[in-house]
């Protein structure tokens, strides 16, 4: 007998289990949703960013004509209006990307600014293209160290050159949003062959921390001195930041200009020495090969021709 309950044991353990009372179990507490909007209790409020307004292009061509009636016909206009001829190239290149080649209108508010003015002096616009709101209200926004060599709070050079820390003029593209050295930014797309670097050069729109004024020094602005430089790129006040990038983000325009007669922009080479030969004078080394430009998105502007090399058996 105890032989057979050993070999039976293997079946006998698994009956005791079916066999065995059941522990009585607290049962879960059913969760009940309302139809369609999940459980409201712990519901959160989703924020969804409204669309970008957009002005269609026929509606772009007799805003534009009523703005600049309105706004430009007197003969005097306040001190911190938008140069009208400024505005006008600025119209001018806007069509040109958002009303070509298949488009048929852009964002609704863009973003000016004028170099001509002093560093000290509000010159950025947010001007909304539909009421021309904003073209007598700017903001200050910095220029690059490298486009004010005298350091006198004007910018007198602009460049496109990798590291010459100099602001560039032109239409560009506001893009994507990052976390950088100087907090919260937003990355550029240059639309020209005199700006369409500004990625490769890193020129950004960017604010900085209040107790850091390099950008803008309260007691310089007060004595109508020079606020402050960038690297080349746009920076602007902290309570201004959230506005300009909103109004830039994922396609806004922006154009840089300079109103009045444009001084003959400078155009640094960096590592550009020239090295003569060793007591001749008559040997100079050729300056570096620069990486060509290239379109970046403006329809209707080519690239520029590449630097071409050396001819065979020119001195090297």
């Amino acid at each position: 007998m105890r032989y057979i309950l050993k070999a039976n044991s293997a079946l006998i353990a698994p009956l005791a289990l079916l066999y065995a009372p059941v522990v009585a179990q607290d049962a879960p507490t059913p969760v009940v949703f309302q139809s369609g909007t999940g459980d409201a209790a712990s519901a959160q409020p989703v924020y969804i960013k409204p669309p970008r307004p957009e002005i269609g292009c026929d509606a772009l061509a007799l805003s534009s004509r009523a703005i600049s009636y309105g706004f430009y016909d007197a003969l005097l206009t306040p001190k911190k209006r938008l140069d009208g001829k400024l505005f006008a190239t600025a119209m001018e290149k806007y069509r040109g990307y958002y009303c070509a080649f298949g488009r048929s209108g852009g964002p609704a508010v863009i973003v000016v600014v004028d170099f001509a003015k002093h560093s000290s002096e509000p010159r950025l616009y947010r001007v909304d293209l539909r009421t021309g709101d904003g073209l007598d209200s700017p903001i200050r926004v910095a220029h690059g160290i490298g486009s004010d060599p005298d350091d006198d709070g004007y910018a007198t050079v602009f460049s496109n050159v990798y590291n010459s820390l100099s602001s560039s003029l032109g239409a560009a593209i506001g893009a994507e949003r990052y976390v950088g050295i100087n907090g919260l930014s937003l990355r550029l797309d240059g639309l020209e062959p005199s700006n369409n670097q500004m990625r490769y050069r890193d020129i950004v729109v960017h604010s900085y921390q209040p107790e850091r004024r390099r950008y803008f020094n309260a007691e310089f602005i007060s004595n109508k001195g020079r606020p402050g430089s960038s690297e080349g790129c746009f920076v602007v006040e902290p309570d201004k930041r959230e506005w300009i990038l909103d109004t830039l983000e994922n396609g806004g325009f922006i154009y840089s200009g300079y109103s009045g007669e444009l001084p003959k922009p400078i155009i640094p080479i960096p590592n550009a020495n020239v090295i003569f030969a060793r007591g001749t004078g008559t040997n100079p080394q050729p300056y570096p090969q620069q990486a060509s430009e290239t379109p970046a998105g403006m329809p209707g502007n080519p690239p520029t021709a590449p630097i071409s090399p050396a001819p065979a058996g020119s001195p090297q």
